[in-house]
């Protein structure tokens, strides 16, 4: 069955601007609730740790959400074309809500992981069917400012998050961190289903089981496989499992010969694939602004798990506290992306915004080097400012500048690929970054403390109030924190060098420029072979 059977829908929409400013409250909600479900746990962290006493695999708590959230990004356009936008974002609001409401009943660590797990596919799904609706319903030329707008809930969500989930945590408990989530699920859903556009083209003979069959079943689960073979061993690599383990080895080895097996098979043999080649094939400055995305999610996630940690567990601030502090990276976010979106829309272009970000999150990241134990306030704050301006124009206007340099019809598809290798870089981000620190405090405190006693500390110093330490003790303790985080921030600023050199060598192809005869000859020659392959054309959205 090829890319242009009618069980694929047509989903584009040409939408007055009365009507959009109906229709993308709703989308903004949706993202604003999402991010706050996704942040709003960084604050309370080292309190699940301490309740749950998950030791040092507190890095699972967000790894478990991004390795599910990495893995359902590439299927993600496909169910959306073939079900449509309404019904798949309505479904990824209920499988988030559920996944909270599970989250905050947890007894044990695994149930925690479980139930996280099971909340990424929800939220992972909603950051990229947003941006497609978006993109449904919105010209190019309107894209940089509607993405703008839905940048700001995206900033506004994350700051608050934070925040919420400190204030919970410290009033009433870590578990309502999670269950004040669901009923926003259930207000977004209402909003959504009200307003949004009827599909215009699936007919009513078509079947459920028709359209899953479309679907790269195979693909998928490959994806998923081979992200948690990477991701386990290298969050626990140090500490709980040994690098040199037959089981660590083993499953670093099978998860990158199964990612190999999934290229090769998106490439070669799928019928409606998740990731075509195609994508890959727009030119060097498209697959920059794809690739560029790894260091984008590593640095922004690596960031939101680390610093809660560094307030929290060395300058002892209560999680609100620590919440209050990362606002002023928030709300630089936030009116950065609004900004963002309306310099892009009124001077047509975003490679200047997207290299001044870099730039502003490079000088960020080497003052977070020299953080300490007493680092000013005002000096957090304005790090923080600078970070946030550097997020802010990173995460929309790079995805302009994606579907700047690609083709309409591939937008789902890019969109899911976009998301998939950020959230891979979030999800490997954090899970080195908890590797990091778990092995270079246990390094430090191996001679003076037990592994057990360890593990404790590395997630969360509240374990401090019942071990009844020395002075000494605790200025041992707090020393090797700050040199784990240290060594953490030095690896962000690397690829935050990397970031930047990237996006200086890209090519703006403004937002009206159609695509050029070398990359149209290159994607038809992509089309020609995948069609002597077997392989089948795009989707015509």
């Amino acid at each position: 069955m090829d890319e242009t059977t009618p069980l694929l829908q047509n989903q584009t929409h040409s939408l007055s601007k009365k009507r959009l400013l109906v229709v993308f409250p709703a989308l903004a909600l949706i993202q604003f609730t999402s991010f706050l479900d996704q942040t709003c746990i960084s604050t309370s962290l080292p309190a699940i740790a301490s309740a749950l006493d998950t030791g040092a695999s507190i890095s699972l708590v967000g790894a478990s959400f991004l390795i599910t959230s990495t893995s359902i990004q590439l299927i993600n356009g496909r169910l959306s074309d073939i079900f449509g936008r309404k019904a798949s974002l309505a479904t990824a609001l209920s499988i988030m809500g559920l996944g909270s409401w599970l989250c905050g009943l947890s007894r044990t660590p695994v149930e925690l992981f479980a139930a996280r797990a099971f909340t990424g596919f929800g939220a992972g799904a909603i950051n990229a069917l947003v941006q497609i609706a978006i993109a449904d319903i919105t010209t190019l030329e309107q894209r940089g400012y509607y993405f703008g707008m839905v940048g700001m809930a995206v900033a506004f969500g994350n700051g608050l998050g934070p925040v919420i989930g400190g204030v919970l945590t410290q009033t009433i408990g870590w578990q309502w961190a999670f269950w004040f989530v669901c009923p926003l699920c259930v207000i977004a859903i209402s909003y959504l289903v009200s307003v949004w556009p009827a599909s215009r083209s699936t007919s009513a003979e078509d079947r459920i089981w028709d359209k899953l069959k479309l679907v790269d079943w195979i693909g998928a689960l490959a994806s998923l496989l081979s992200i948690t073979l990477l991701l386990i061993p290298i969050s626990q690599g140090g500490s709980t499992m040994p690098w040199n383990s037959p089981a660590t080895i083993g499953m670093l080895v099978a998860g990158g010969a199964l990612f190999c097996g999934f290229v090769i098979f998106e490439w070669r043999f799928a019928k409606l694939p998740l990731m075509p080649a195609r994508l890959f094939q727009y030119g060097r400055s498209t697959n920059i602004l794809i690739y560029t995305n790894i260091p984008i999610g590593w640095i922004y996630w690596g960031n939101l798990f680390i610093l809660p940690l560094y307030l929290q567990n060395v300058r002892g601030s209560s999680p609100a506290q620590a919440g209050v502090l990362m606002l002023p990276m928030v709300i630089a976010h936030g009116l950065t992306s609004g900004l963002t979106g309306i310099l892009i829309s009124m001077f047509g272009h975003y490679k200047p915004i997207i290299v001044t970000g870099a730039v502003c999150w490079a000088l960020a990241a080497v003052e977070k080097m020299h953080y300490n134990e007493a680092t000013p306030i005002w000096k957090i704050v304005v790090v923080g400012i600078f970070d946030g301006v550097g997020v802010g124009c990173s995460l929309q206007p790079v995805l302009v500048g994606l579907f700047a340099g690609s083709d309409t019809e591939d937008r789902a598809v890019l969109t899911g690929l976009r998301n998939f290798l950020r959230d891979m870089g979030g999800a490997t981000g954090t899970t080195v970054s908890g590797a990091i620190l778990s092995n270079v405090l246990y390094e430090e405190l191996k001679l003076r403390f037990s592994p057990r006693i360890i593990a404790k500390l590395t997630s969360s110093a509240f374990a401090l109030k019942d071990l009844n330490l020395s002075d000494e003790d605790i200025t041992m303790i707090t020393r090797g924190y700050m040199k784990g985080i240290h060594t953490v921030f030095a690896s962000f600023a690397v690829l935050i060098a990397i970031h930047l050199c990237s996006c200086v060598c890209i090519e703006d192809y403004g937002l009206r420029r159609g695509p050029t005869r070398q990359r149209k000859k290159s994607i038809e020659a992509v089309r020609g072979r995948e069609s002597r392959g077997g392989e089948n054309g795009e989707v015509d959205d």
